[in-house]
């Protein structure tokens, strides 16, 4: 019998947390799994749960919540051959969308009771990670905002992305990769392993989680109006058609700014070094989906 550990995330999810609970003790197979539930408590919990739970010899660890429940979790099992699933009830759920999964919280069980993974890539940042998309730039300033509201969701971003356009200011960077090098004022600077931010706004069409590859993509500087048909063209994939949008695909990126660096790390913001250095990590996690 496996041993299973749902982790979750109580602040996630408007409290659908406790419906989470009902059915995972309805409807998981117990002839398959043997599991505990933990639920976090302050930051960084879900990663010190991860990390006592692997000592425990937990084998399957599934994280209930949004994506920065997933990369305290996933950050974890990077090369630990320890499978992950997950069940999505954030306000983006970018990584779990990209895997096929839904809001049906029966659905992701049946999932996990068939215990079928992938193997996906991860991609280091520094000493950090990025499973889905990391951006420098305006997402990464909208991030910072969206982290300090109570309530969160998809409208709540939207409208943040809106009413921010005119606090921010673009800063320089200088872009290492491939024997390129790319001095670009950005809108934004986003680093994808998949396709979409999550809600289905498609910032890399072309990804693939499983290539090998980072992509990296650049949105030139741009007025409000820019930004509306832009939002348009994430929701119906269509950004790559974007006269503003550019895409490369590589292994490995330096960036440097003049200070330290805000960064989203899957939706988390976060404040780095001036020098950032970024690579991919081959089929480093296995996925249940």
């Amino acid at each position: 019998m496996e041993k299973i550990c749902f982790i979750i995330n109580p602040k996630a999810g408007y409290q659908k947390y406790k419906h989470v609970v009902k059915l995972i003790e309805e409807k998981l197979d117990l002839s398959k799994f043997e599991y505990k539930i933990e639920f976090s408590q302050k930051k960084n919990h879900i990663s010190e749960i991860t990390k006592r739970e692997l000592k425990n010899n937990i084998n399957f660890f599934v994280a209930v919540g949004g994506d920065g429940t997933v990369n305290e979790v996933c950050r974890e099992l990077v090369n630990t051959n320890k499978k992950i699933g997950v069940i999505p009830i954030g306000s983006g759920n970018g990584l779990a969308y990209e895997m096929g999964l839904t809001k049906n919280i029966e659905d992701c069980i049946t999932k996990i009771n068939k215990n079928c993974f992938k193997e996906i890539d991860s991609i280091s940042v520094n000493d950090k990670f990025s499973f889905n998309v990391a951006g420098i730039g305006y997402d990464a300033f909208v991030a910072k905002y969206f982290a300090k509201e109570n309530k969160r969701g998809v409208f709540k971003y939207i409208y943040l992305s809106l009413y921010l356009f005119n606090k921010y200011k673009s800063e320089k960077y200088t872009i290492k990769f491939n024997d390129k090098k790319i001095n670009i004022n950005p809108f934004t600077i986003a680093i994808c392993n998949s396709r979409q931010y999550g809600n289905n706004f498609y910032i890399c069409p072309e990804a693939k989680i499983d290539d090998g590859k980072i992509n990296l993509c650049l949105i030139k500087e741009c007025s409000f109006f820019n930004l509306i048909n832009l939002s348009w063209k994430f929701y119906f994939g269509k950004i790559n058609k974007s006269k503003l949008y550019k895409t490369y695909q590589t292994n490995k990126i330096t960036i440097n700014g003049s200070k330290d660096i805000l960064m989203h790390l899957d939706g988390e913001s976060v404040s780095l070094n001036k020098e950032i250095e970024i690579k991919i990590h081959q089929k480093s996690i296995k996925f249940v989906c």
